[in-house]
């Protein structure tokens, strides 16, 4: 029984880092219109490009940014 408690005590943070769900643009096969949700407003829509986004606007894409590693002339100053 502590092993189980263990190994679940270890695993329950990779569960508890989960992300938002994407955005995507959703338009009307009646007239056209542009939204934006998180999931299909219902059968008269389809999704515009797969595109996913981070916010409500659909402005911001949910690509990954690469940061760098290190910034140029930066050194670490001995001792901390």
């Amino acid at each position: 029984m502590r092993i189980f408690l263990l190994a679940f005590s270890l695993l329950l943070p990779i569960a508890a880092s989960a992300a938002p769900a994407p955005y995507y643009q959703w338009q009307s096969k009646l007239d056209g219109t542009i939204i934006c949700r998180q999931t299909s407003p219902g059968e008269g829509w389809e999704q515009l490009d797969g595109r996913p986004f981070r916010d409500l606007n659909c402005t911001m894409p949910a690509a990954r940014i690469d940061r760098p590693s290190s910034v140029p002339g930066f050194r670490p100053q001995p001792g901390r």
